[in-house]
């Protein structure tokens, strides 16, 4: 069968021809239909959005007929694998991004091979392109033997490592390691593997084991959590050589791992921030605005997936066909051309990486096609791509712990080191920014101000940790003074919204969010209306203000009660909704900018810290004891369960929907693995909850947060 957009192109032809002969234009725009199988918060949801979006600005797509199209997208939780095959077909996509992991998309191979679409996934597993017999299946990034092969090549041909030891903390990492013995054997190095126990590591032992040895270098695999803590084991007991983690940026691993140990841990992977190359210095800064973070390596895949459909679904023949004979296609990853790898295969990128001082992964080499390149240098700070260009160049790196404090009532921003450039904005007092740079004197410092780059004067704000780790920032020109005969006219109000809370909204209840509004223009705004559409369920609440004088700050209450599933969530907050203030253009622009993150969630039973000796608990309140502390372990007891939750680093960001409690068959976990691990439960009397000890010395007491949901 031909794939959809095929079919879509044919009809929008014969629309085209139709519309014509009856005398209607046909310079209308149709409309096709992407789809993402991601969390709403999702990397590939994002870089599919920027994606879209940038296209569409560009004018959208042009057809060989001349057919004009832009591209909306349609997304879905991989939550139910079934309902999101569903919505997919029921949406008409065009071509389908995600879904991101191995399990999902080789469980669910049918449904997805039954779209009869483009299927474009950021999964690296071996076998997934192999039990495609549709050639519907492709992957927008590089497998996981290309990752490991650079690595390999990297540790061989570069460090001129010869003897590796590897610790391997969990199962799931088998097929890698054996992927890794396997490039690193034609390059005639010794490799060894620990196997460590997943639920009794002995992380003393094996540390011991690895001093004795003869390694040069030590590669971990496992989950961040139980990596952290091997790492940590490992250098305290002496070893002093270079080590391999390729999640050393989790937050999970570096906020275990002391700051000074994480510098020149090396990684591999297929893409980072760092890339020093136009095309990806550019998505960094378009996504950081978009989206207020650095975008991962699955996030730029997707980006390109999006890319390369766009191309695809323009000719003629079908998009899988086109797909696959795109030819130096050039991406944010790096040159992609599907013509000459195996069909299905979209990247052969990949890049090798170590941490620096602030934490940040620098990229060192770089490949393609399993060929080192020569753009694999880190990168300290964005230079512009063009000679001429004046804009303000732009960190790609984020020092960790260096902060300031703005001290008077109202702080200019600007967008150069001097009083010679633009004011674009102001800051209240105690409003607290991370630096991103500095000026070589480190008399101007760079923060990221609603989207762009602003400069503040160092001497006039408090700041806070090590400036040192800090990039060193090129200005932009200097301004050409312009003639002042006569006074500027007054600046127009200016209002933005500064911040919103509470981080969580409970489901099914009635919940307040407060808005705090700023007026950073110089004169005064009249009325002006607040509002937002609160997922899930899309309900909408606004609230009118009387107004707001210059430099002042009002908090406005918007009420809503949600219904649905629960998860992280965000959506913009809109200020002056109708358009009643004259805000000038720059003031018109930052109204609709301002994203509200919060997580929704069911009501909780209970919640809050206990602290108990050895003995047990009772944390739901309905009369069996659920947990029992040994002084060394924490036991479930009765019909109670636990299983760690490796992919979150705090409770915080746990919700109901998270918990599956049919994992929960751990009765017992040691002490080894308790500490600030986040742990999914089910209490003897059923009901699900989560914890996370923030204390259990041996042999003492151990405290812990929880939270038990209805």
């Amino acid at each position: 069968m031909a794939d959809f957009s095929v079919v879509l192109l044919r009809l929008a032809l014969f629309l085209a021809l139709y519309f014509t002969s009856f005398g209607v234009p046909t310079s209308a725009q149709y409309t096709l239909r992407l789809g993402v199988i991601d969390a709403a918060d999702g990397s590939m949801l994002k870089g599919v959005l920027l994606a879209a979006r940038q296209i569409n600005d560009a004018g959208g797509l042009k057809a060989a007929d001349g057919a004009s199209f832009s591209l909306t997208v349609v997304d879905t939780p991989p939550d139910n694998m079934e309902i999101a095959s569903a919505n997919m077909r029921q949406a008409s996509v065009i071509a389908v991004i995600g879904p991101e992991t191995d399990a999902l998309v080789v469980s669910h191979m049918s449904q997805l091979q039954a779209l009869d679409v483009p299927i474009l996934t950021p999964a690296t597993g071996e076998t997934i392109l192999l039990q495609d017999n549709t050639n519907r299946i492709f992957r927008s990034r590089a497998r996981t033997s290309v990752r490991t092969s650079a690595l390999a090549d990297y540790l061989a041909n570069t460090l001129g490592i010869r003897t590796i030891r590897t610790v391997q903390l969990d199962r799931a990492s088998t097929a890698t390691l054996i992927t890794l013995a396997n490039s690193l054997s034609t390059l005639g190095i010794r490799l060894s593997n620990t196997l460590v126990d997943e639920i009794n590591p002995d992380l003393e032992a094996i540390a011991r084991d690895i001093v004795e040895s003869d390694a040069d270098l030590v590669a971990i695999y496992g989950p961040p959590l139980v990596s952290a803590r091997a790492y940590n084991h490992i250098r305290a007991a002496g070893f002093k050589d270079a080590v391999v983690y390729d999640q050393a940026d989790d937050p999970a691993f570096s906020e275990i791992v002391p700051a000074d140990d994480l510098v020149g841990i090396i990684g591999a992977d297929t893409w980072s921030p760092s890339l020093r190359e136009a095309l990806s210095e550019a998505f960094v800064l378009d996504f950081a605005r978009a989206f207020g973070q650095l975008p991962d390596a699955i996030a730029a895949a997707s980006y390109d997936a999006t890319q390369a459909v766009a191309s695809a679904i323009i000719g003629s023949g079908s998009a899988s066909e086109n797909l696959a004979a795109l030819q130096r296609f050039q991406g944010v990853q790096g040159e992609l051309n599907p013509v000459e790898l195996i069909r299905g295969e979209l990247s052969s990128n990949a890049v090798v990486t170590r941490l620096n001082e602030s934490g940040t992964p620098n990229v060192v080499a770089r490949y393609r096609g399993g060929r080192q390149v020569s753009e694999g240098l880190p990168l300290v700070a964005r230079v512009s791509p063009t000679p001429v260009s004046t804009a303000t160049p732009a960190p790609t790196q984020t020092p960790a712990g260096y902060t300031l404090i703005i001290q008077s009532p109202v702080q200019n921003v600007r967008n150069g080191p001097g009083l010679q450039f633009e004011v674009i904005g102001q800051l209240p007092r105690e409003t607290q920014a991370r630096v991103l740079g500095a000026t070589p004197d480190y008399s101007w410092l760079v923060i990221d101000f609603r989207g762009q780059w602003g400069w503040l004067a160092s001497y006039l704000v408090d700041t806070f940790g090590n400036r040192n780790l800090l990039p060193v920032i090129q200005p932009p020109a200097t301004p050409t003074p312009v003639p002042t005969s006569t006074a500027a006219p007054p600046r127009d109000p200016d209002l933005v919204v500064l911040h919103a809370h509470p981080p969580r909204i409970i489901l099914d209840q009635p919940t307040t969010v407060s808005v705090t509004v700023l007026n950073q223009g110089l004169t005064a705004a009249g009325p002006f209306a607040v509002a937002a559409s609160f997922q899930p369920g899309g309900r909408y609440a606004g609230v009118n203000s009387a107004g707001l004088e210059a430099g002042g700050q009002t908090t406005v209450q918007l009420s809503a009660t949600l219904s649905g599933a629960t998860g992280p969530q965000s959506v913009i907050i809109v200020v002056d909704l109708n358009e009643q203030v004259a805000e000038g253009v720059a003031g018109e622009s930052n109204n609709r900018v301002y994203a509200y993150n919060y997580i929704a969630d069911r009501a909780f039973l209970a919640s809050g810290t206990s602290t108990i000796g050895v003995g047990s608990v009772d944390l739901d309140g309905y009369g069996k004891s659920d947990f029992a502390w040994t002084g060394t372990d924490l036991i479930a007891l009765d019909s109670a369960g636990m299983y760690l939750m490796n992919s979150f680093s705090t409770i915080d960001n746990v919700h109901y929907d998270d918990i599956d409690t049919s994992l929960a068959n751990l009765k017992s976990l040691n002490i080894d693995l308790l500490t600030n691990s986040t742990i999914g439960m089910r209490t003897a009397d059923g009901h699900h909850g989560v914890m996370q000890p923030t204390n259990a010395p041996r042999d003492g007491t151990i405290t812990f947060e929880y939270r038990i949901y209805r």
